[in-house]
């Protein structure tokens, strides 16, 4: 599919099937992913003037609810594979690593001379920035007031074709533990916890924060079975067949979400399950095809 106009801008396809892809992908968010992809379709438009931070998002959320696989994979149905580039602003807590992103005039090139050579035109993605050094706020807001950033050499990047995301777990503390009220007051608590750590400078170049709500029940099991269906589709792919029923979902979302943790150990649960099934079914002479069924503490599979 063709991806861009002749103007650069993204094809009216990619942009009419951004959410029912995004949401098929990533459960459990659609009110968030809607106010996501509503911004997107405005900027690709040209429904609103250029510059300023329109490209900027800040994602907030608890651990473990899709903020990071969201970006992910808007990137990705934008622009195809490879359009992402990640910082973990863990990275950057001291003004040591934070000067790595600029190079030096010795002849580093820097994180970001690098990241704009691998992307020019996609996603630049910086995971939880409360943990970066206070000083990267300021080189954040010099980026996305200009839609440029100059680095250590004099060289002059421009960003105008970069969305900037920014994840935060600012505010899970307000969320776990009250999952049982209104979604609506606990976004106004993280909002709230949001406002406090952040200066209001660089809150007003993202607007209202993306707050994700936390994966609950239904939600769950429809993260379940998107990531056995991919696990089921990757076995047949190395011929083996594996069926399952609605009490298998039910055992690894209990199995693989976490309070404190979310979705995090998801996938690693479904694969540990499955995969120890299928191995003592090889080990006691079977095919590794079958049907899964819940067998006490773990998963067994049966013809």
């Amino acid at each position: 599919m063709r991806r861009r106009t002749s103007s650069g801008t993204l094809s009216p396809e990619i942009l009419r099937d951004l959410l029912p892809n995004l949401t098929s992908r990533v459960v459990g968010q659609r009110e968030v992913h809607e106010r996501m992809v509503q911004a997107i379709q405005r900027i690709e438009l040209g429904a609103v003037p250029p510059g300023g931070s329109e490209r900027c998002f800040l994602i907030v959320g608890p651990t473990g609810v899709g903020k990071t696989e969201t970006v992910e994979t808007t990137a990705t149905l934008m622009y195809g594979p490879g359009s992402l580039v990640r910082f973990d602003c863990a990275e950057f807590k001291t003004l040591e690593r934070l000067n790595e992103l600029l190079g030096s005039r010795a002849g580093d090139p820097g994180r970001f001379r690098q990241a704009y050579a691998a992307v020019s035109r996609g996603v630049w993605l910086f995971d939880e920035i409360e943990k970066a050094h206070p000083e990267f706020v300021h080189l954040f807001l010099a980026m996305t007031e200009a839609n440029r950033v100059t680095l250590a050499d004099g060289e002059t990047l421009d960003l105008r074709h970069i969305y900037l995301m920014v994840t935060s777990n600012l505010g899970s503390a307000e969320i776990l533990g009250r999952e049982h009220l209104p979604f609506t007051s606990l976004e106004a608590r993280v909002i709230r916890c949001v406002e406090r750590h952040f200066r209001p400078e660089l809150l007003r170049r993202f607007g209202k924060p993306y707050v994700f709500r936390p994966l609950m029940g239904r939600s769950q099991h429809e993260l379940v079975e998107v990531h056995l269906r991919i696990l089921a589709k990757w076995h047949e792919q190395q011929g083996r067949r594996i069926d399952y029923g609605p009490e298998v979902v039910r055992f690894l979302a209990v199995k693989g979400f976490s309070d404190r943790l979310g979705a995090g150990p998801l996938l690693a649960t479904i694969r540990q399950f499955v995969g120890d099934a299928i191995v003592e079914n090889l080990m006691a002479g079977g095919s590794g095809s079958g049907r899964l069924v819940v067998d006490g503490s773990k998963l067994r599979m049966v013809p």
